[in-house]
């Protein structure tokens, strides 16, 4: 795949260098100087007009964003018409290519990474056309604009294009990862959460049958609540089934509250209520029988998610979390001085470690929640709809859970910490801007001196 890179960034590499040498060296210095000078006025009017457009808000409305964006445009426009080097070629190419993959994680639609560059083109014309040249060298500044602008949208779009097709492999191999033998026990946990929901429920309205201020448990809060707004589409895909669970459930949260608030909780309310649920358990059952048979893309170590599924599925996480305002968080944890595990108990010990610990990360996380083998001793864990507090409250249980744990397998009841760094999601587009924030915290937490967590 790199050598194919390679090889689409040496043709287009050929085609600026081409470029620079067969503009009349007069033009180029003129849009050079005029691209240097007026970098910023135009990236001002770059996200000026970007702003208006509806398609833009979820990419261009977050304050980080725009403070950043705006000077990092502007100096790209003044990288972009000084290359004329090899060297600096190669580099605004590669800087290209990585944009190119950012608009593609952050789900851009090309058809606004297009308009950005039509904006970007049609500023530098005008700029053109009210200076001092002759027309025919109007002309061949243009068309050398054009040409320059035009080439590097192609380098964008073929990393866009590649990351894209990437991650609908990635999404097609996580659904086969999510319905693998391990879905038949979250399937029964998924059941005894619905029905511990609803026993909770009945509990909540006898409980304040006299006063008649019942407050059950929102079912899209519990465990199976959660499990089917985050996960539940990633497992099985869309179908009908998933349909039929989310408009029973859709319709037992209707229910409940207006039973809530017209105060008439009957036996047959209940009845009815019980009725509703089992149809779920019922369905849910029957979606379970039809994924059992298929697996693939696990972690052959711990079983766990890896890490080339995190594009499908923070992407998602991103669009959810701007959409209704609820957060998610990831936490990243290390096994503390693991190194030292294998150095003296030998790697098969350090094996047991990581099965033990994915084990107890996997078990000690609600259904609607993520857990990933990030790479070495390193865990993602990705906590749907959190705030601060609960996001501390969750990183510290993990932590202590794993402090107190016996890891039999890797000798005589061994014991092992870990650091965790924590990170809620802000708001930025970019699911790797949280990530990177976990992963600075977590650094933090090991210079503390390891066996806590920080939150960035």
């Amino acid at each position: 795949m790199d050598s194919q890179k390679d090889r689409k960034a040496a043709i287009l590499a050929a085609t600026l260098s081409s470029l620079w040498t067969d503009t009349e060296p007069a033009v180029r210095e003129r849009v050079t100087a005029i691209a240097l000078a007026e970098a910023e006025a135009i990236s001002g009017v770059f996200y000026t007009i970007l702003l208006d457009r509806p398609d833009s808000n979820a990419f261009l409305s977050h304050t980080l964003v725009q403070e950043r964006l705006r000077p990092s445009l502007a100096r790209w426009i003044a990288a972009l018409f000084t290359a004329s080097t090899d060297e600096a070629i190669a580099a605004v190419l590669e800087q290209n290519y990585q944009v190119g993959l950012i608009h593609a994680r952050i789900n851009i639609p090309l058809t606004l990474v297009n308009a950005g560059m039509r904006i970007v083109k049609k500023e530098l014309s005008a700029r053109l056309l009210a200076a001092d040249l002759s027309r025919a060298q109007t002309a061949s500044a243009i068309l050398f604009v054009g040409e320059l602008l035009d080439t590097v949208l192609d380098n964008m779009h073929e990393a866009y294009l590649g990351d894209l097709l990437g991650n609908v492999r990635h999404q097609q191999s996580l659904k086969m990862f999510m319905s693998g033998p391990n879905l038949a026990l979250e399937g029964e946990r998924l059941k005894s959460s619905l029905f511990d929901w609803l026993r909770n429920t009945v509990v909540s309205f006898y409980a304040h049958e006299d006063n008649g201020h019942a407050s059950p448990p929102p079912i899209e809060s519990s465990d199976f609540g959660l499990w089917l707004n985050h996960k539940a589409e990633l497992t099985f895909g869309r179908v009908t089934e998933l349909d039929l669970i989310r408009e029973r459930t859709n319709r037992i949260s209707a229910k409940v509250t207006a039973a809530v608030e017209g105060g008439w909780i009957t036996p047959a309310f209940v009845k009815e209520l019980n009725n509703d649920v089992t149809e779920i358990a019922y369905v849910l059952g029957t979606i379970i029988e039809k994924a059992m048979e298929i697996e693939s893309g696990r972690d052959p170590l711990t079983r766990l998610l890896t890490r080339r599924f995190m594009p499908a599925i923070f992407q998602r996480e991103v669009a959810i979390s701007l959409r209704h305002g609820k957060p998610f968080a990831v936490l990243l944890m290390d096994a503390d001085h693991f190194k030292t595990i294998n150095d003296t108990l030998g790697h098969q010990a350090g094996d047991s470690v990581l099965s033990d610990m994915a084990e107890l990360l996997h078990t000690h996380v609600r259904a609607g929640d993520f857990v990933f083998r990030y790479g070495g001793e390193e865990f993602l864990i990705l906590l749907t709809e959190m705030d601060e507090a609960s996001l501390r409250v969750k990183a510290d249980q993990l932590r202590r859970t794993v402090e107190e744990h016996r890891f039999n397998g890797a000798g005589n009841g061994l014991r092992v910490t870990a650091s965790i760094g924590a990170a809620l999601h802000e708001g930025h587009p970019d699911y790797e801007h949280t990530v990177r924030r976990a992963d600075a915290a977590l650094y933090e937490a090991k210079r503390q001196g390891r066996n806590r967590v920080v939150v960035a």
